[in-house]
């Protein structure tokens, strides 16, 4: 307001100007000068190409590269610095060979260096990728050779492997690339260190790629190399770092034909073991169970994944914040079964797998319906999960397909009268169906398009969800400039009653390739969208109009790696009724020094403040804040050295009549004590100051504020320990404290969004909320695709209105509340129908 008083325009002046502002910005950007000149700079006609022969003895994966098999391919060799510099020859020769056979494909890899004793060899969990403090080697591989999809194996000097699925990204306007790094294929590999460098070996069988089933065909492959003390990477195929996309610039493979693969059927049963001690409950708990995954290859590019009679006993526990905010926290997925394989299903962002098993939405009920006499025995806070199944892959004409299916058990409490001691039952959610289907088509230019379509029944009686959506990205011929977006439509159908419908759509455009870069992009949500049934989606009724304009430095210069300066301005409104939320405008600024200290610095500001419609928990009523500004530090030190640190600092302000601050500081020390052992603490501070927040509302016009200052104190605590490459132990320790003051000083809401002093004392209660977690699990990879793992869990989860202000004396007093303590273990083996049918036949395969 109090920009718009200085300016002397009106909110409609101000939609006006920055649509303008929008039109112009875009006319003077998209000039197709820029194309010409940069066109091609950005294309991959340069691309080499590598030929690979069919062995009939493969080599020993023993990291010696001493077979015959190796012999008989060329070397693919050449590679080009990718970073720090991104135009010339890698500093040290890299040499790497293909072959292959009916069962598998073989990469042997010879990296030389001239001071083998300095190469770096720490150890790490699998999948720890570039975290580790080691050398490292890796392929991405694209069977289909669309610049979009594919996938990559890596192994460390040290021996740790990661594998990664990757896929294109349409829908978000930044365009990043998505990696499911929990998906796990099994594979072998082996490293040595020479007196000339490093060797890595690597089999990658048939049955854990997918690929088109045509008799003769050309992959897009590339080989990555990265030498950790130089913290300098380069690759076979050069890839042209301003583009930022490495798949977009792949090699050729060619030579592969005539495979017959074997079936793709593996088996991996289960057994658990559990105990539980619930002080809560002042009892001791234990259950053991048996359990299958089945992975099926349906083709040489389709494979169904099926959970039978599932077991989650051993997820981690979720990082538990205090939520004041009308908006739902949403938690990272811990289920490795919804974690794996997914990234096709996670196409327009509408599927949140934690709905799949989550609190039944008539949980509350039973507590309403109960009468004075009866009390609530049992009442389950999760749905159990029956089974859960998805098929997914892709055709040899780049159209990939997924059907994913879960079904829950009906949730049902236990009510019981306390005077006669009967019970009946209550169901709190019936048997429910989680549908979920993909269709999703590679085009030229490394563009695509998909179609998305989710259901939802059973979930209430007579109640069906249904969302349909689209993503899609298409790029010019010269790589520089696209169009992206995506959309949907979601449908409630309730028996009896009218049905809800409602949609959303973002788009995207400009140039997100080269030096200059800018886009523009509009987000709209209306107020009746609704993915919650099988998705995430914080709050609706938005409309986001944006424009940015970056400009990056990719070559190193003075002290500098690189440097990017970026801005960009958010109009917001309301979809209905098209009032006026904010407007922010950001600036940034990262840089990457010589000594790989990192620093990124943001500043943001809202000239005319803000108007929340959530915040008041009443349709139609808002809460004006003033002006406010907010600057963001954040910076992380040289890992390669033992002791290295990350952190942030932060600092915002709003103009109100309480002049609210909040501050924020986090600093996490990692020390290395040797290549085995990894310490990392990790404390975050923060404090608000004069927040005013939602209270109670009595009426729609009698909504209450109350003044309630909050400092939140987080610790983490996380310790890796690994013996071998398959033997290891992991600690995760995290305590998170928060603090919320209600001070005495409380406020009606006025119909201009201000807060009024109230002389009332509304007498709202103090929080002190403790969420105290440990996990504690040894892991050991005793076989391929074979695992034992024992997991010791802590849990203090504590709500209290007394106020601590002393550290010590909360943790004397969250260490007395009830808590729940567990120890599972779980063994996991890998059965390959391969392997098995030799002894089930007595014929080989």
């Amino acid at each position: 307001m109090l920009f718009l008083r200085l300016t002397g325009c009106t909110r409609e002046d101000m939609d006006n100007r920055f649509f303008a502002a929008t039109l112009f910005f875009l006319i003077c950007l998209f000039e197709p000068v820029t194309a010409v000149a940069d066109a091609s700079d950005y294309s991959n006609d340069d691309r080499k190409t590598i030929h690979t022969v069919r062995v009939s003895v493969p080599p020993v994966i023993d990291g010696r590269l001493e077979d015959p098999a190796w012999q008989k391919a060329e070397p693919a060799t050449g590679f080009m610095m990718y970073e720090p510099h991104n135009d010339r020859p890698a500093s040290f020769g890299t040499y790497v060979r293909v072959v292959y056979d009916d069962r598998a494909i073989y990469i042997g890899a010879k990296m030389k260096d001239p001071d083998p004793d300095a190469i770096l060899t720490e150890l790490g969990l699998r999948n720890s990728g570039n975290s580790l403090n080691a050398d490292r080697f890796w392929i991405n591989i694209n069977p289909f050779d669309d610049g979009i999809n594919g996938f990559t194996f890596e192994v460390s000097a040290s021996g740790v492997q990661t594998d990664i699925n990757l896929s294109g990204s349409g829908g978000s306007t930044s365009g990043s690339r998505r990696g499911d790094s929990s998906w796990d294929a099994v594979w072998k590999s082996e490293v040595r260190i020479t007196d000339v460098g490093w060797v890595a070996e690597i089999e990658i069988p048939w049955s854990a790629l997918r690929f088109p089933g045509t008799a003769v065909s050309e992959w897009g492959i590339n080989f990555w190399r990265e030498v950790r003390r130089t913290r300098e990477t380069s690759s076979w195929n050069f890839v042209n770092r301003r583009v930022g996309d490495p798949l977009r610039f792949m090699g050729g493979l060619d030579g592969i034909e005539g495979i017959t693969p074997p079936v793709r059927l593996g088996f991996f049963p289960y057994m658990t073991g559990y105990v539980e001690h619930n002080s809560l409950h002042q009892g001791w708990g234990n259950a053991s169970s048996l359990g299958m995954d089945v992975k099926f290859g349906l083709s040489q590019n389709f494979t169904l994944d099926m959970t039978l009679i599932p077991d989650f006993t051993q997820v981690q526990s979720d990082a538990k914040v205090l939520n004041l905010t009308p908006h739902e926290v949403k938690y990272d997925e811990q289920r490795q079964f919804f974690t794996e394989g997914v990234e096709l299903f996670e196409k327009a962002d509408l599927f949140y797998s934690r709905r799949i098993g989550s609190t039944p939405r008539g949980y509350r009920e039973p507590y309403m319906i109960a009468g004075e006499e009866e009390v609530v025995l049992e009442n389950p806070m999760e749905t159990m999960l029956i089974n859960a199944s998805k098929v997914s892959g892709r055709t040899r004409r780049g159209l990939g397909i997924g059907v994913f299916n879960a079904m829950t058990a009906p949730g049902r409490a236990v009510i019981q009268d306390v005077n006669t001691g009967e019970t009946r039952y209550h169901t709190t959610q019936p048997f429910t169906n989680y549908n979920l289907l993909v269709a999703d088509q590679t085009l030229p230019n490394n563009s695509f398009i998909c179609l998305v379509n989710t259901n939802v029944a059973g979930s209430a009686e007579g109640y069906t969800a249904n969302v349909t959506g689209t993503e899609f990205r298409f790029f010019d011929n010269s790589n520089l400039y696209s169009v992206r977006g995506a959309g949907a439509l979601s449908q409630q159908y309730y028996a009896g009653s009218d049905n809800n419908f409602g949609y959303k759509y973002n788009i995207g455009a400009g140039k997100y390739a080269g030096t200059w870069q800018y886009n523009y992009s509009r987000r709209v949500i209306t107020d009746t969208y609704d993915q919650n049934d099988m998705g995430f989606l914080r709050r609706n009724n938005l409309v986001d109009n944006e424009v940015s304009l970056s400009h990056n430095i990719f070559e190193p210069f003075w002290r500098l790696f690189t440097l990017t300066n970026s801005f960009s301005a958010t109009y917001s409104t309301l979809y209905r009724p098209g009032e006026f939320t904010r407007l922010d405008l950001a600036y940034s600024v990262r840089a990457l020094f010589d000594t790989r200290f990192f620093a990124l610095i943001r500043a943001g500001y809202q000239p005319a403040g803000q108007r929340d419609f959530f915040e008041p928990r009443v349709p139609g009523r808002f809460y004006e804040s003033g002006q406010a500004y907010n600057i963001y530090f954040m910076y992380s030190t040289d890992y390669r050295r033992r002791l290295y640190f990350d952190g942030n600092m932060s600092y915002n302000r709003t103009f109100t009549i309480h002049r609210q601050e909040g501050y924020g500081a986090e600093i996490r020390p990692t020390f290395r004590l040797n290549d085995k052992v990894r310490l990392s603490y990790g404390i975050n501070y923060n404090e608000k100051r004069n927040d005013a927040g939602y209270v109670m509302h009595t009426a729609p016009d009698s909504v209450f504020f109350g003044l309630r200052p909050s400092k939140t104190l987080t610790n983490t605590l996380r310790s890796t320990s690994i013996f071998t490459n398959d033997l290891s132990i992991s600690f995760d320790l995290r305590h998170y404290w928060s603090r919320v003051n209600y001070t005495g000083d409380y406020f009606l809401l006025s119909d201009q969004g201000r807060i009024d002093p109230l002389s009332r004392d509304l007498q709202a209660p103090d929080i002190n909320y403790n969420a105290f977690t440990i996990d504690m699990m040894l892991t050991w990879h005793f076989a391929p695709g074979s695992r034992l793992t024992a997991l010791w869990k802590n849990v203090i989860d504590n709500r209290g209105n007394k106020l601590m202000n002393n550290y010590f004396d909360n943790f004397r007093h969250i260490a007395g509340q009830p808590q729940i303590n567990s120890f599972s273990i779980k063994i996991l083996y890998y059965l390959d129908y391969n392997t098995l049918q030799p002894l089930l036949t007595g014929r080989p395969v």
